[in-house]
């Protein structure tokens, strides 16, 4: 984003899509999977909404997708901050980058403002993918009970949210060797771990 307190939902989707498309170092790949995540649950949303308009208000069914449009609106509130969240990141990281480092002193402060950075820049997709997770045990769970004809709504929503795990962790493994501190290095790697096992193995049902 050319200014940084801008959200990259206030542009319009040609704005967005040029802005992905030019030199500029944001938005980049963690912030449109990000945005990607949040077009595959704003589907899932789609499909829980039109759902619930035909659903008896009494029924045990038009309570769980109740529940269920609930927890997938946190999640596209979630999601939709994540994005803005990692273009951010990685401007501050690029900030650091630029500071001066023509002594010692300015050099030491150079190198652990980058590092403070990286690790947000890591941390920021990190905590993407376990929402993507998240959705994806939303998905399981719609999938068994909204109405058929707006089942591709869910399935379609499923393999974005798949896909912008397996690409939003690939910041993770981009960032992951710039990490000088190795506990904390080890710890992000941990969590990555955690998170692609979690994405391949979802829980059936929403928590």
């Amino acid at each position: 984003m050319s200014n940084s307190s801008a959200s990259l939902w206030t542009l319009t989707a040609a704005q967005l899509r040029d802005q992905i498309a030019s030199t500029d170092p944001t938005p980049g790949g963690g912030s449109v999977s990000i945005i990607t995540a949040a077009l595959g649950a704003a589907s899932i949303q789609k499909a829980v909404a039109v759902s619930l308009k035909k659903s008896a208000v009494d029924s045990p069914r038009h309570q769980s997708l109740l529940n269920l449009s609930y927890r997938v609106s946190a999640l596209l509130a979630s999601l939709s901050e994540l994005a803005d969240a990692d273009s951010l990141a990685f401007q501050r990281y690029l900030k650091a980058c630029a500071q001066p480092r023509t002594n010692e002193n300015e050099k030491a402060r150079r190198r652990a403002a980058r590092e403070d950075g990286l690790v947000r820049a890591t941390e920021v997709p990190l905590e993407a993918a376990a929402e993507m997770a998240r959705g994806l045990e939303f998905a399981e769970a719609a999938a068994g009970i909204v109405d058929i004809h707006v089942r591709s709504e869910i399935l379609a929503g499923r393999v974005l949210l798949q896909a912008s795990i397996e690409s939003v962790l690939l910041n993770v493994d981009a960032n992951l060797p710039g990490i000088s501190d190795e506990t904390i290095r080890n710890a992000l790697k941990l969590r990555r771990k955690k998170v692609e096992h979690v994405a391949k193995f979802p829980a059936t049902g929403s928590r």
